[in-house]
C-alpha cells in the first residue's frame, strides 16, 4: 500500500475541534451492525437458526484440522470467511456493550486519521490478525470465537502510534500529531505502561483466576494480543500523515 508522505499542516486545539467522543460516521455504523447483527440473533432467529449461523460465522480453529462440514454439518467455505466474520457475533448484550465502548474510545482518534476506508481496512485486518494468533496457539480446537475483541485491540494499537503521546504532550489534535515510530512509542513512557498494563492483563485471563474474574467465561486474550501487535506494528502501512 502507498503511503503519502507529503507533511500536513498542524492543526491546533480550538473551539471549532471536535470533542474526542463525537463518533465519527463510520464508528458509529460499525457499532449499528454489531448492534442489528445481535439483536437479529437474539430477538428474531430461533435457537437452532442461530446455532448455525455460530458454526458458520464464528471462528473454530479446529476445524482446519478436522472435517467439520462431515462431522457437525458447517458450511463448506467457512475457514474462508469465518476468521472476518467472527468478529460480527458476539456472545451477549454485555459482550457486546463492553466492545462498543472499547470501539468509541480508540476507533474514534483512529478513524479521525485514516478515514473510512483505511479504517474498514485496518479494522478487517485486525479482526484476522487476532483470529490468526488465536489458531497458531489453538490449532485444534473446537469451541467456536465470537467477538470484535480482535479488532478493538488493533485499534488501540494503532492509538498508540499518535493519540497517546499527542494528547498528553502538546496541543496537536491526535487526527494531526506526527506518528511515532515504533521506537518512539517504545520510549514513551505513557505508552510502554499502557502497553504492559494491556499485556498483564490478557495474559492473567489465561490463568484460572482470570477465568473466575470473568464469571467462567472463556476470554480469548490470544485474539486480543493478536489485534494489538498487528495495530501497534501495522499502523503506518494503513497512515498517510506524515511522521
Amino acid at each position: 500500500m502507498t503511503i503519502d508522505e507529503a507533511p500536513l499542516p498542524e492543526t491546533r486545539r480550538d473551539s471549532t475541534n471536535p470533542p474526542i467522543f463525537n463518533i465519527p460516521g463510520i464508528v458509529l455504523a460499525t457499532i449499528l451492525l454489531l448492534a442489528a447483527v445481535h439483536a437479529l440473533r437474539v430477538f428474531v432467529l430461533g435457537d437452532i437458526a442461530d446455532a448455525n449461523v455460530v458454526l458458520d460465522f464464528a471462528f473454530i480453529p479446529g476445524c482446519y484440522v478436522t472435517d467439520c462440514v462431515a462431522g457437525f454439518g458447517r458450511s463448506a467455505g467457512a475457514g474462508l470467511w469465518s476468521p472476518l466474520t467472527h468478529a460480527l457475533l458476539h456472545g451477549d448484550w454485555m459482550h457486546l456493550g463492553l466492545n462498543t465502548i472499547w470501539l468509541v474510545a480508540f476507533g474514534t482518534p483512529v478513524a479521525r486519521r485514516l478515514g473510512a476506508l483505511r479504517y474498514t481496512l485496518f479494522s478487517v485486518v485486525g479482526a484476522l490478525a487476532g483470529a490468526g494468533l488465536f489458531d497458531l496457539v489453538n490449532p485444534t480446537l473446537l469451541e467456536p470465537v465470537v467477538g470484535a475483541s480482535g479488532v478493538v485491540s488493533a485499534l488501540m494499537g494503532g492509538a498508540c502510534r499518535f493519540a497517546f503521546g499527542s494528547l498528553g504532550r502538546s496541543a496537536v489534535a491526535p487526527a494531526a500529531a506526527p506518528r511515532l515510530s515504533i521506537g518512539q512509542a517504545l520510549a514513551d513512557r505513557t505508552i510502554l505502561i499502557f502497553i504492559i498494563v494491556f499485556f498483564v492483563t490478557n495474559l492473567a485471563t489465561a490463568s484460572s483466576f482470570g477465568s473466575y474474574l470473568a464469571g467462567g467465561a472463556t476470554i480469548a486474550w490470544e485474539a486480543h494480543l493478536g489485534g494489538f501487535i498487528f495495530g501497534f506494528l501495522g499502523f503506518a502501512l494503513f497512515d498517510q500523515r506524515a511522521r
